[in-house]
């Protein structure tokens, strides 16, 4: 079969619960983003649908086709959490923006390890949502070769199971289930915000299941996706301090890959009409373009 160049990207959009600070506008600057390069797969954390904002996943597939001129892309999501009734109702999960040729429908699971999260109101306790899922869906290329493709946004919180974060058990979790659902003949690829550093236990236990991060094998300098002490959307400057947010390859059987690009996706703030800045998201993507 013969190999062709594919560009992925992941990003986490930042819905910013329950405010959704200029949240629409954000997803129009991002839009611009995906149109411009036309990537073949993207992966999106922190996609939002509410009463109040209606679906989110849908109005970025929608402004990115009609940028393009067509309906080229497809959207899958899989809902992570939600909570709410009535006019206050949200869910909140991970998607792919594709153009590729689906192989077999998407699937998602919810991880065993969860954050138990609560609030107490008046003597009554509430739980807070924060269950944390991933999804994967086949994708067939050029000349007939498979690409299977995870999308996955690890906790966050600090909370241990016997002294394990439980961010390290999710990432466990996502090693096996690509182990069990990945074609032995296949390009698979993980991508999303996990929440922590490389060399981290949590990327070591995809590293350790045949993964490459591809910034760290391919990209160049530190390659900052996030600040740890949250950056305001309307900075001037970028104030990111720490690379969370991963695009990783596992070839296909062994192969070397090859790379032609790793870079950072959205990675400037836009200049409004009012003079002000705005950030398309409090966190910075990735893209690569890759040999498959």
């Amino acid at each position: 079969m013969s190999a062709s160049e594919y560009t992925i990207v992941t990003l986490n959009i930042f819905h910013d619960l329950p405010m959704y600070r200029q949240l629409h506008r954000r997803c129009e600057l991002i839009a611009e983003g995906i149109a411009a390069r036309r990537p073949h797969v993207v992966a999106l954390q922190e996609v939002v649908r509410s009463t109040t904002l209606g679906d989110v996943g849908v109005r970025l597939r929608d402004t990115v086709n009609r940028l393009c001129g067509g309906e080229v892309y497809r959207l899958d999501y899989a809902v992570a959490d939600g909570a709410g009734e009535g006019d206050f109702s949200f869910d909140e999960g991970v998607a792919l923006l594709s153009r590729l040729e689906p192989a077999a429908e998407a699937e998602s699971i919810k991880y065993r390890a969860q954050v138990e999260m609560a609030a107490e109101v008046a003597g009554h306790r509430y739980r807070l949502p924060d269950d944390r899922v991933a999804m994967r869906r086949r994708f067939r290329l050029a000349g007939g070769s498979l690409l299977d493709f995870y999308v996955s946004h690890l906790t966050d919180r600090p909370e241990t199971v016997d002294g394990i974060p439980i961010r390290a058990l999710q990432a466990r979790e996502l090693a096996r289930w690509t182990a069990q659902t990945r074609h032995p003949h296949a390009a698979a690829v993980v991508a999303g915000d996990f929440n922590d550093v490389a060399g981290s236990e949590a990327i070591a236990s995809l590293t350790r299941a045949g993964f490459i991060d591809l910034h760290a094998a391919f990209g160049r300098g530190p390659g900052y996706t996030n600040d740890r002490n949250d950056i305001a959307l309307d900075a001037e400057r970028a104030t990111h301090n720490q690379r969370i947010d991963y695009l990783m390859l596992r070839p296909p059987n062994g192969k070397a890959p090859a790379v032609s690009e790793v870079g950072l996706f959205a990675d400037r703030p836009h200049r409004e009409p009012d003079g002000s800045w705005l950030w398309p998201s409090d966190h910075i993507g990735v893209i690569a373009t890759v040999l498959i």
